[in-house]
This record gives C-alpha cells, sequence and structure tokens, in this order.
C-alpha cells in the first residue's frame, strides 16, 4: 500500500481522481494519491470535505478486492472500512496518544473532536467486485477551521508541532498495510476485535436519530457485518446499517 505514491497539486477529489486512474487502467493495487488542494472533496453520506491547502493528508488508495481476501474467501466491503479506520488509527494514535478512538463506521476521533474522516467508495460491474477507492482525510497543520466543521481538531493543535505532510501520508500507506496484514494473517474476526477495542463512546449512552427518532441509547458493539449494535434505555438490542442512525451527540 503506497506504491506507486503519486503527489498532486490540486485536484476536484483525490477518490474521483483515483478511479479514474483505475478505469483508465492506469493504477495498480495499493496505489496512492495524494493531494495538496482539492476542491471538491467528499465525505461519508455526500458531505463535502474542506481543507486548508498543503495542511493536511488529502489522500486516496487504491484496493483490489481479489488481494482482500482471508483464507481463500473474499472479503465483504464492511471489512475494508474497517481495515482503513484501523489503519488510521494506527497512524493517528503513534501521534495523538490513547485518547484517540474510532467513531461508527470510520472516522477517526480525539476526545470529542474529529481528526479525520474515511470515504470508501467501491466499483462493481455487475456483481463482480472489481475496486475500491480507499479516501482518508486527515487534520495534520491546519488550525483554523469553517464553521460547517463540527468540533475539528489536528495533530498541530494536539502537539504543537508541524509536520511534513507527504512524509505522513506515507506513513499512513505503511499502517493501512499494516493492518491488511493482520487481515491476512488472522481473518477478519481479528480486525473486528481490534475495531471494537477502540470503538468510540462504546459503553456510554448517547444520543441519536434513528428513522426520524430520537432516542437515548448505549454503544454496545460494531457487528462483522458492519451493523452498529445499540442498546435501548429499554434494554432492548437494536442494530443498524450506516445511514439508518444520525449522532446528535
Amino acid at each position: 500500500i503506497g506504491l506507486p505514491f503519486t503527489e498532486l497539486t490540486e485536484v476536484d477529489s483525490t477518490n474521483i481522481y483515483a478511479m479514474n486512474q483505475v478505469k483508465t487502467n492506469l493504477a495498480v493495487h495499493g496505489a496512492a494519491f495524494l493531494a495538496q488542494k482539492q476542491w471538491a472533496g467528499k465525505g461519508q453520506m455526500g458531505k463535502a470535505w474542506a481543507a486548508e491547502s498543503g495542511q493536511n493528508i488529502l489522500l486516496s488508495v487504491v484496493l483490489d478486492p481479489k488481494k482482500l481476501v482471508f483464507d481463500g474467501l473474499a472479503l465483504e466491503p464492511s471489512v475494508v472500512s474497517m481495515l482503513v479506520a484501523i489503519g488510521c488509527f494506527n497512524f493517528f494514535v503513534t501521534y495523538a496518544g490513547d485518547e484517540t478512538r474510532i467513531k461508527w463506521p470510520n472516522d477517526i476521533y480525539w476526545r470529542d473532536r474529529k481528526a479525520a474522516g474515511i470515504l470508501i467508495e467501491n466499483s462493481f460491474r455487475g456483481a463482480n467486485w472489481q475496486w475500491s477507492i480507499a479516501g482518508m482525510g486527515v487534520n495534520i497543520n491546519q488550525t483554523k477551521f469553517g464553521t460547517e466543521i463540527i468540533n475539528p481538531v489536528s495533530l498541530k493543535q494536539i502537539t504543537g508541532k508541524t509536520f511534513l505532510v507527504p512524509e505522513l501520508a506515507k506513513e499512513l500507506c505503511h499502517h493501512v498495510e499494516a493492518a491488511l496484514q493482520i487481515l491476512q494473517d488472522k481473518g477478519p474476526d481479528a480486525l473486528l476485535a481490534l475495531y471494537n477495542h477502540v470503538l468510540y463512546k462504546k459503553g456510554e449512552q448517547v444520543a441519536l436519530e434513528i428513522e426520524g427518532q430520537k432516542i437515548t441509547a448505549t454503544i454496545c458493539k460494531v457487528l462483522s457485518n458492519g451493523y452498529l449494535e445499540i442498546e435501548t434505555e429499554k434494554g432492548i438490542k437494536q442494530s443498524h446499517a450506516l445511514g439508518a442512525i444520525q449522532w446528535l451527540s
């Protein structure tokens, strides 16, 4: 993961750029694209991802699902999402310390502030899963953020240090590679256990909105299919897919 490593001055979105490279047979598994600036960055659920030019990691990595197997079996897309989240977590915790967590589905939080976001986009031909593009936006040196971003935080704000973004982006690739190695050696259950060990708000009550209804529930764990399991105040356990739950706190 991270070879070849291409640095771009400006693109609409690193995910769009990477996918176009794939479609024109100009990218292989592991290819990474880092942009100094993107003017149409994308986040989860169609949200925009804004960042100052050259101050943060704006990175997309090409993943070939045929290489994401364990014991001869192909993985589910939800496992790929966890894999990238664990890679990002292990990268960020190295610098930010043990108050780092993964907020379901794959944001990286430090305390109660968002440090990184991940967007996985998959390409299918019929039922054939051909490619995954893992887009990672990590706040590194930026210290002032627009009001459209809720509770952001950067490594510079946490540590007081200024970092070389391209070097950290290459480190991030190594951490994603290490997470892939865990998957290939020990399987998706090991990856899921690591993910749940650092799950944001695990065992705590939070405010959520589910299908238009606001509730208070306890975060239990993430299941192997990528669904979030919660327990309502009445003691009833439920599991929900991405898009069905909105965090209110």
